[in-house]
């Protein structure tokens, strides 16, 4: 069932007009791409299960496509925070498919976007957070390092021993686990390690969970997603059904699952990412 609907998902998406589209729906669109990508690489019947489209050649080209927009969309005049958002999705996009051109855009939008101003920037915002680990990934800054191990570190500080973030919205809780796990990755495992699990497994029995679709990205990238296979598919079947928490839509705080057209694009785009990313984790299982 997952697969076909997977195969309706890529006609629409190829279908799409990028040019006028949303940038979160573009990001969707190429982390989707990403995923395929991966899969495309990994496992021999991907083309067999979803057709010509998604050879890797063809796949690549629709992400690089994609990643073409994100980095143009950087030219544009915006605020602060949407402009962190938009060089943290430029780069997640790019993690898996280099391109040195779009990876020269992102490196300048993260001097410029670090450069002293006027007004100092929030270091704890979590897109601000990994901004600072991807600079100090590509050009071992020792002031990013620290600036965000500061971030982390006091997040940590404010960690209950169940593991929850005290008076935090369940999205921002989301975001920090995010945050934390990039640094995991590009710098250091062992220093934020078991506050990550102890804030999973927090979250993990959160009645409201099963519609943050962040969340099956998180166990996937924990290595989880076997573990929580129950839940990865509950929240798969809410993105499918277009139940999504309010914050996965827009930042209205509302953590309680909420219908969405059908039709939009934007939930296509999310759905594409989404179910890309759950094949990637669970075709060949059986």
């Amino acid at each position: 069932m997952y697969k076909s609907y997977f195969n309706v998902l890529l006609e629409k998406i190829r279908s799409l007009p990028l040019q006028t589209a949303t940038m979160d729906q573009v990001a969707h669109i190429c982390f989707g791409y990403r995923h395929l990508l991966i899969l495309s690489y990994t496992s021999p019947d991907t083309i067999n299960m979803f057709g010509q489209e998604a050879r890797p050649d063809l796949v690549s080209l629709a992400l690089m496509q994609g990643t073409d927009i994100l980095a143009r969309n950087l030219d544009r005049e915006m605020k602060p925070a949407a402009r962190a958002r938009s060089i943290v999705n430029l780069l997640n996009a790019i993690t898996f498919q280099f391109n040195p051109e779009h990876m020269q855009v992102a490196r300048n939008a993260i001097q410029e976007f670090l450069q002293p101003a006027t007004q100092p920037l929030p270091d704890d915002t979590p897109d601000i957070c990994k901004i600072l680990c991807y600079n100090y990934y590509f050009d071992s800054d020792q002031d990013s390092l620290q600036r965000a191990e500061a971030v982390l570190d006091r997040w940590v500080a404010d960690q209950t021993g169940s593991g929850a973030w005290k008076d935090l919205k369940l999205d921002d809780a989301l975001e920090r686990l995010v945050t934390m796990m990039m640094y995991s990755g590009m710098v250091d495992q062992k220093p934020y390690k078991k506050t990550i699990k102890k804030a999973f497994r927090h979250y993990a029995r959160y009645p409201q969970i099963t519609a943050e679709v962040r969340f099956l990205t998180i166990a996937a990238q924990m290595g989880f997603f076997a573990s929580y296979a129950n839940l990865m598919q509950q929240i798969l079947q809410n993105v499918l059904e277009g139940k999504l928490s309010a914050s996965a839509w827009e930042d209205t705080g509302n953590t309680q699952a909420i219908p969405i057209d059908p039709d939009d694009p934007l939930l296509q785009a999310i759905q594409f990412h989404i179910l890309a990313l759950y094949l990637l984790n669970t075709v060949g299982e059986s």
